[in-house]
């Protein structure tokens, strides 16, 4: 799978965990493992709360491990999920048995357009995965909660008193949220953990781990994301040098000046 690749499905994955993963915990018809509907009733005020969130920041790591090969992304960004906007800047570390690399990236998300910094040079294209048309699939999230095993039980995360909800979506669930994708790539063994602070009904932390398999390879991966600054200003603006270097047409031009964006998407 090329490096590209390797970068867009983590991309993919934020919002799937971040949204899908929310959305999930909403209740559903799977086995529940909860005292006397309590654990019903967390979900459903969590699911309430969280439908409400437009923004907020996070950092998430991400392990892949495919052979003797292994590559870690440690990212921080930003989603505005009420304009649809994302940017992302990670440093990803490849290491084989013979090699170790270290590469930036860039990313900002538009809809369904990405633009995207690697080795120095913006280039725009569509998403591989729109994560915002199937994290807001309404069907498709039926499916996903029908299908899941939910456990919940109480904890404390790094000092701080929160709900532990455990989701299990079957595969074919899985893929179908991930929507179409332009590389063959199937998911298995799918395993959510959500941290909620127990006041807020907020997301703090999610974890998913899974196995997916490209190009008959078996790849195993772990995300992990923290969340913060819910709902505060996130204005998310492409770079002057990507949308509009030099007063000429950038390489993610078209993305910045779509019929549904304005001005406001190039920063000064």
């Amino acid at each position: 799978m090329s490096t590209r690749t390797h970068l867009l499905v983590p991309l993919a994955l934020a919002l799937l965990v971040a949204l899908a993963g929310c959305t999930a915990l909403g209740g559903g018809g799977g086995p529940q493992d909860d005292d006397l509907g309590e654990g019903q009733e967390i979900r459903s005020e969590v699911a309430n709360e969280m439908a409400t969130v437009d923004s907020y920041n996070f950092s998430m790591v991400t392990a892949v491990e495919f052979g003797e090969n292994e590559q870690v992304t440690e990212s921080a960004g930003t989603v505005d999920v009420a304009a649809q906007r994302m940017v992302t800047e990670s440093v990803t570390t490849i290491r084989t048995n013979s090699s170790r690399t270290r590469q930036g990236s860039t990313a900002y998300v538009f809809g369904e357009q990405q633009c995207l910094n690697l080795g120095g040079s913006w280039e725009q294209s569509t998403v591989d995965r729109s994560p915002w048309r199937s994290a807001t699939n309404v069907s498709v999230l039926t499916d996903l909660l029908n299908s899941s095993d939910a456990r919940l039980y109480n904890d404390t995360l790094d000092g701080q008193d929160v709900h532990v909800i455990v989701v299990e979506p079957s595969n074919e669930a899985v893929q179908s949220l991930l929507g179409d994708t332009e590389t063959d790539v199937e998911f298995n063994d799918v395993t959510y953990t959500q941290y909620v602070d127990t006041e807020s009904k907020r997301l703090v932390r999610s974890d998913m781990n899974a196995t997916y398999f490209t190009s008959g390879r078996e790849v195993d991966i772990t995300v992990s994301m923290r969340f913060s600054d819910f709902n505060t200003s996130h204005e998310i603006e492409l770079p002057r040098s990507a949308a509009n270097p030099d007063r000429e047409r950038g390489p993610c031009w078209e993305m910045a000046n779509s019929s549904d964006s304005t001005t406001a998407s190039v920063a000064p």
